[in-house]
């Protein structure tokens, strides 16, 4: 990843640089194949080489992508935050696709940004496991006994969410001021000043893939709902239906895609 980094901040990198270091990680190189060729894209034609995926999948997605490609395996379960490594999973990348199948029926720009967004949302939960065991053991107990959610519980205990610490390690992994943003106020829209809209989405999606039971974000009740991220978000009642057949379409292509063993 940090090559790629370097590769995407140096003006005389190429197109053609940046693909032959994604093609020297044969893990990378083979989940962004993957990637290419599900349904996320849909492109109508396999993808055989990396250049080709690029291509569809943009050099500006690129270096954002392969931390996301990475995380699963740089974060699995651990005893502060037990919830099994697939299952969180699951539900991050359905609320990343959710986000993004939203943005589309929008007509927004770059969707790739709504869906790391989406993905990352709760990235929190797993980094507060391992980096604070003992209070996330304590948070992680109350939100499995008492009528609360996790967010609550985390800031009773350490003073601080779940969304504070995920933006805080995407400032650190340097990603878009407009992602870490999102992430960290995915909980209060209203607080997003110029990204309301779009933090609008991820915070429906949340919601939305709470309740159909897809993965396990360790809440045990789906999250409260904010009327006002309703209406920041604009988005059309009738359309939740499409977006969730084909959220349930095309989940389990992209979940192997994140989560299969290569």
């Amino acid at each position: 990843m940090k090559a790629i980094e370097e590769a995407m901040d140096n003006p005389e990198s190429s197109f053609e640089d940046i693909a032959r270091i994604v093609e020297s990680d044969a893990e990378l190189s083979q989940r962004f194949l993957n990637l290419a060729n599900s349904h996320f894209y849909d492109y109508p034609i396999h993808l055989g080489t990396i250049p080709d995926a690029l291509s569809v999948i943009g050099l500006r997605n690129t270096r954002n992508l392969s931390i996301l490609l990475s995380l699963p395996k740089l974060l699995p379960q651990n005893p502060g935050f037990p919830v099994p490594r697939d299952d969180f999973w699951k539900f991050s990348i359905a609320v990343g696709l959710c986000t993004r199948l939203m943005a589309l029926e929008r007509r927004e720009a770059n969707t790739e940004r709504h869906f790391i967004a989406g993905f990352l949302h709760k990235v929190g939960r797993p980094m507060i496991g391992a980096f604070f065991p003992d209070e996330a053991k304590e948070i992680f107990k109350r939100v499995q006994r008492q009528d609360t959610h996790y967010s609550q519980v985390a800031s009773s205990i350490l003073g601080f969410d779940e969304s504070e610490v995920g933006a805080a390690a995407l400032q650190h992994w340097r990603f878009p001021q407009d992602i870490y943003t999102l992430v960290r106020h995915h909980n209060k829209p209203v607080l997003a000043r110029n990204n309301v809209t779009t933090v609008s989405l991820v915070h429906i999606a949340s919601f939305l893939v709470s309740a159909l039971r897809l993965g396990d974000s360790g809440d045990r009740f789906v999250p409260e709902f904010s009327e006002a991220a309703w209406g920041y978000a604009g988005f059309e009642e009738s359309k939740i239906s499409i977006v969730s057949d084909e959220l349930i379409r095309q989940l389990d292509s992209v979940c192997k895609v994140f989560l299969d063993k290569i």
